[in-house]
């Protein structure tokens, strides 16, 4: 298998870089490629085209992006590159499991108080009118609530809520706001399911069919 495979034309390349190989082989075999694409390549001022430099299952150091990027610089045949991978870093790695993290609430939120959590919120306290409750994940409502509920804070549009939200007195998800007193309060129950569909509208629909609008994503660790 190449070490080093260069796809593309025009205005958008992709090089990908064989994860189990030599780093400094890999380094090689980039020059030698370049070095051919320079002879080909024709002169005057062209603009850059753009490539997407993909590493794979491999993390890359700083030390090895900087030597990647001096490398194809030195040829001046593309624009500066953007490097990615399926594998994530440590921080990546953090935030996706504290995403992942059910909270579990109990306590009463009074009137005025704002709560953020990180992840999935069962929601089996009280949220007073004019409190707020706000998450990064899913809400799932066993308790109470006249407030407001807040899941997907603040961009992440792949949240719903679940349950029976009639004396609440709004639900987000991410930037989307529907006030519940302009709801079909008749519809509303334990079984309800809120989310926000591809014309970016937050939709009322039943629990029944969460596994239909909801996927898990999945991860790749290295």
């Amino acid at each position: 298998m190449k070490r080093v495979v260069l796809k593309g034309k025009g205005k958008q390349y992709y090089l990908e870089l064989n994860s189990d190989s030599d780093f400094k082989q890999i380094l090689q075999d980039l020059q030698q490629l370049l070095v051919k694409l320079k002879l080909t390549a024709g002169t005057g001022n062209q603009e850059q085209p753009q490539i997407t430099v993909d590493s794979q299952r491999r993390l890359l150091t700083s030390s090895q992006q900087e030597q990647l990027i001096t490398l194809l610089a030195k040829f001046n045949l593309f624009a500066p590159p953007k490097i990615k991978s399926s594998v994530l870093d440590r921080q990546q790695v953090e935030t996706y499991l504290a995403n992942q993290k059910l909270n579990i609430e109990t306590k009463v939120i009074r009137s005025g108080q704002v709560r953020d959590y990180q992840g999935d919120l069962l929601l089996l306290g009280t949220v007073h009118q004019s409190a707020q409750i706000r998450t990064t994940g899913n809400i799932y409502i066993a308790g109470q609530v006249e407030g407001i509920l807040q899941a997907g804070f603040p961009d992440h549009s792949d949240a719903v809520i679940i349950g029976n939200i009639c004396q609440a007195s709004q639900v987000r998800i991410s930037d989307v706001i529907s006030i519940v007193a302009d709801l079909d309060r008749e519809h509303l129950s334990n079984n309800s399911l809120f989310y926000i569909n591809d014309l970016h509208t937050l939709v009322q629909d039943t629990m029944d069919h969460l596994a239909l609008i909801k996927s898990e994503p999945g991860i790749i660790l290295d």
